[in-house]
C-alpha cells in the first residue's frame, strides 16, 4: 500500500517491508530540506508500524542520490539545513528496525554517509560512490569521521575523504560498506530477496541483535552535532562559498 502525503519521496508498505524510495530523479535524487523532513517522517513511521518489519531505502529511477541539493548550501536557511541534516542521521542510527538499502548509480555525500547506517546494503556493480566534502570546502557529516573509519578501515576512509574521489562498487565491496553487488538495474530486486530473506527470522531477534550491535559504537550524535558545528563553519568562509557557486554552475 502506498503512502501519498509526500511530494520528494514514494513510500510503499508491502508483506512487511516499508519501502522508501527518494523521488527526485530529474535531480538526480539530490537531498533538499523538504526531502530531509520527508524521509525522517517516513523513517519514523516504518520503525514504529506494526506493518512493517524490514525497511529498505532506494532512489528513483537510474541513481541513489547525488547527496545534498546544494542550492540548500548557499540559502538564507543554514540553521534550518543543519537540523534536517543532524536530524536524519539521528533518525537512521537509532531505528530499531534493520534498514536495508539498495543502490544504483551514483552516492554521493549523503548518498553514501547514510550507508554507514543501514545495516546491509545492496549495490550495482557499476555504482559510483563519494564523499566529496574536502572538495567543497567543508568536512565530514553524518558521524562519517569515525564510522567511516571502523567501516572500511583508517587508510582508505582517510583517502577517500581527503581527496573526495569517486570509488567503485568493487572497493566499498571489499572494504566492507557493501554487502553484496547485483547486476546494473537489479539492486532493489536484489535487496527486496534480501528483506525477504530477512522477514523469515524472529523479529524479535533481528531486533536484539541490532541493538547490541549499536550498543558498541560510539555516541553517533555527539559525533553528528560535532561534525555539523564544523561543517556550518567552513560554509561560511569566502573559500567555501566560492567552491560550492562554482559547482553550482558546472
Amino acid at each position: 500500500m502506498a503512502r501519498e502525503n509526500y511530494s520528494d519521496i514514494e513510500v510503499r508498505y508491502e508483506g512487511g517491508v516499508a519501502t522508501i524510495s527518494i523521488n527526485r530523479p530529474e535531480k538526480m535524487n539530490a537531498i533538499r530540506m523538504t526531502t530531509y523532513r520527508e524521509l525522517i517522517a517516513a523513517l519514523e513511521e516504518a520503525d514504529a508500524s506494526a506493518e512493517c518489519r524490514i525497511i529498505l531505502l532506494r532512489g528513483a529511477g537510474s541513481n541513489f542520490s547525488a547527496g545534498n541539493d546544494l542550492q540548500d548550501l548557499v540559502g538564507p536557511d543554514l540553521r534550518g539545513l543543519m537540523e534536517c541534516v543532524g536530524g536524519i542521521f539521528k533518525t537512521v542510527s537509532r531505528l530499531n528496525k534493520v534498514l536495508v538499502s539498495a543502490v544504483e548509480g551514483v552516492a554521493v555525500g549523503i548518498g553514501t554517509t547514510i550507508l554507514l547506517h543501514c545495516d546491509l546494503v545492496v549495490a550495482s556493480a557499476k555504482a559510483k560512490f563519494r564523499v566529496p566534502f574536502a572538495n567543497l570546502g567543508v568536512g565530514p557529516e553524518g558521524a562519517s569521521s569515525v564510522l567511516l573509519p571502523l567501516a572500511i578501515g583508517q587508510k582508505p576512509a582517510r583517502e577517500v575523504l581527503l581527496t573526495g574521489r569517486f570509488f567503485s562498487a568493487e572497493e566499498a565491496l571489499a572494504w566492507g560498506l557493501v554487502t553484496q553487488l547485483a547486476e546494473p538495474g537489479q539492486a532493489e530486486e536484489s535487496a527486496q530477496r534480501l528483506a525477504a530473506g530477512l522477514l523469515k527470522q524472529p523479529h524479535s531477534s533481528l531486533v536484539a541483535s541490532k541493538a547490541l550491535m549499536r550498543a558498541s559504537l560510539p555516541d553517533v550524535a555527539a559525533v553528528v552535532d560535532r561534525e555539523l558545528q564544523t561543517f556550518g563553519e567552513l560554509l561560511q568562509t569566502p573559500e567555501t562559498s566560492a567552491r560550492i557557486k562554482a559547482f553550482l554552475k558546472g
